[in-house]
């Protein structure tokens, strides 16, 4: 995750507040929490890899159960392309801001599966 993607996250979040609001016709912010107030509980956070057709017939499906996390490792067909997609399930449960800059910083799904960049 890069700097960036924090920022789009939030906008995206604080987007759908003010639809969220509108909706409800909550003129003074008293039904709709603001985004700042949320806990981010659970999460996935995941990598595609481009692969190729034979590498896409061979790998196989995987999850990992951790104690409070899992790590998945799939095909994903996307359009005409296949990727090998890796997933990581998160639960920080702590506020939404720090929550995404701990997974920007601490998060390598490239050292958690021992994979590399890059076509197969």
């Amino acid at each position: 995750m890069r700097e960036g993607d924090i920022s789009t996250v939030m906008t995206f979040i604080g987007r759908t507040e003010e639809k969220i609001r509108f909706i409800l016709s909550d003129t003074r912010d008293e039904i709709v929490p603001p985004v700042s107030k949320g806990t981010l509980t659970r999460c996935n956070v995941n990598k595609d890899i481009k692969i190729d057709g034979l590498t896409q017939l061979t790998l196989p499906s995987m999850q990992m159960p951790l104690v409070e996390k899992a790590l998945r490792a799939y095909v994903k067909v996307i359009g005409d392309k296949a990727y090998l997609r890796t997933e990581k399930f998160l639960t920080p449960n702590k506020p939404i801001g720090e929550a995404l800059e701990n997974i920007r910083t601490r998060v390598d799904l490239d050292k958690d599966f021992l994979l590399f960049d890059g076509d197969c």
